[in-house]
């Protein structure tokens, strides 16, 4: 999975999370810490996840647009 570009609130997101994570590490024994690969792999995963949801926002803007256009030629507007 290559790496994508995250919007920032999604960056704040994981490391949020992250910083969740090390802090359970220091109260928890049965905790392992994330290291840069992992954390690497959660900003790939946020990246991957964005990019489908804003793909599929796409689609569905296309989809209306085209039913506008069925709406407008039914109504006569040539446009």
């Amino acid at each position: 999975m290559s790496a994508r570009i995250e919007p920032q609130a999604v960056v704040q997101m994981v490391e949020d999370y992250v910083t969740s994570e090390l802090a359970s590490r220091e109260k928890f024994d049965n905790r392992d810490p994330l290291d840069h690969s992992g954390v690497w792999s959660l900003h790939a995963l946020a990246a991957a996840i964005y990019v489908k949801g804003y793909e599929d926002g796409e689609q569905a803007q296309a989809e209306r647009d085209r039913g506008q256009r069925a709406r407008d030629r039914q109504a006569g507007d040539p446009s």
